[in-house]
């Protein structure tokens, strides 16, 4: 999920992709910025971004990534 917000989809297109309704992914969207304190789709993907794992402080937490 984190890996198509990050590629700019929007809720409709990643469930269709994951044959899901966007309900379920937006649900899916909200539990992930809530799990790391994020506060927009912007701030999620910063948090996952690949500068984030080199820096342990930023990187998700492990329950943020399921």
């Amino acid at each position: 999920m984190l890996r198509l917000v990050a590629g700019g989809l929007a809720n409709q297109q990643i469930a269709a992709r994951l044959h899901l309704s966007p309900r379920t992914v937006e649900k899916h969207v909200e539990s992930l910025l809530r799990k790391t304190g994020a506060r927009s789709r912007t701030g999620l993907v910063a948090a996952a971004s690949p500068a984030a794992a080199r820096d342990p402080r930023r990187a998700l937490p492990p329950s943020a990534t399921t």
